[in-house]
């Protein structure tokens, strides 16, 4: 449990991550609706308009795969995804001074003898500096890059493929959001990364070092539901690890540290999911009204009291699966 609960919180940049920050309240799907894509009809609308859950590590072939995507692509005059994933990839940015470790702390400090040596092996083998870095450092990249294995690289990711193939065939293309909302809700959510506990930062990474395995799985387990169109059983892990998260395992974390986590994790899937679905909403509304759109946002937006699906419906939309 210890090491899924750090895989919840290095993976929650994921959209479709099993930290998707939807409500646990009970508001499952039917079976009848596990889909990935999804018709908006109704309300006044003249023109057909389709909601697409991606999984952002999940290369662009498996698009062939979702029943109606192609005809969607082809009806849609307008594609839309989360931001600019090519121009975001293209910033220059700087390390904030969080990032890099207080001057009253070492590595060292904050391991034992032998879980230093281990840990300082592999980090030293790859970067000699490591040390200036918090652990958190290393934990998203080494995160990050075991997201990815099973594909060439992000730019082979669903996302960009369909903003890509849309510029191609001069289709309007949109963004839920733009470069600095992007760049500011991630500076914020960065800060309280590497604001946990130091040792709790050393703690995770030693875990994820010694068992790479864990994050993996549970990456293969999440595409391999997406794949199916599980969206119920993506659900469903994402309710019954945010009921597990008590912390309780945490060794050597004071009781009050461990329920100042608590809430930042809360706070920090709010704001990643149901806070951004919302502001969502303001941009999808008058987009589908204007022309016939395809909009592709991580899988996990979509679902719950607090998904896309659900806010629509609830404006007057019809929303259908489509299978």
């Amino acid at each position: 449990m210890k090491r899924i609960l750090i895989t919840l919180f290095l993976l929650s940049s994921f959209s479709i991550g099993i930290c998707s920050a939807q409500s646990t309240q009970s508001n499952e799907l039917k079976s009848s609706e596990n889909s990935l894509l999804w018709k908006i009809s109704g309300n006044g609308l003249q023109h057909d308009s389709y909601l697409l859950g991606t999984m952002h590590n999940v290369d662009r072939t498996f698009l062939d795969s979702i029943s109606g995507f192609r005809k969607a692509f082809k009806e849609a005059k307008q594609v839309a995804i989360e931001c600019d994933a090519y121009a975001l990839d293209n910033q220059e940015m700087d390390i904030a001074q969080y990032v890099y470790m207080p001057q009253d702390s070492t590595y060292a400090i904050l391991y034992s003898d032998s879980d230093f040596q281990f840990v300082d092996s592999i980090l030293r083998e790859g970067n000699p500096q490591y040390f200036k870095y918090k652990p958190m450092f290393w934990c998203l990249f080494f995160t990050n890059m075991i997201a990815y294995q099973n594909i060439r690289g992000k730019e082979t990711g669903m996302d960009r493929f369909i903003l890509l193939i849309g510029e191609q065939n001069y289709k309007k293309t949109l963004f839920m959001e733009t470069l600095e909302e992007v760049n500011k809700r991630t500076a914020y959510l960065d800060s309280l990364r590497y604001s946990i506990n130091l040792k709790y930062q050393a703690a995770s990474l030693k875990a994820i070092l010694q068992s790479p395995e864990t994050i993996s799985t549970l990456m293969i387990l999440v595409s391999k539901l997406y794949k199916e169109q599980s969206t119920s059983s993506l659900m469903a892990i994402d309710s019954l690890n945010k009921k597990n998260m008590n912390f309780s395992e945490l060794e050597n974390i004071q009781n009050e540290e461990k329920q100042h986590f608590k809430k930042m994790m809360e706070h920090f899937f709010e704001i990643l999911g149901s806070r951004r679905n919302e502001q969502w909403m303001k941009n999808i509304i008058p987009m589908i009204h204007e022309d016939s759109s395809l909009i592709a946002v991580g899988a996990l937006h979509l679902l719950g009291p607090d998904g896309l699906i659900a806010k629509l419906r609830d404006r007057g939309y019809n929303v259908e699966p489509i299978k």
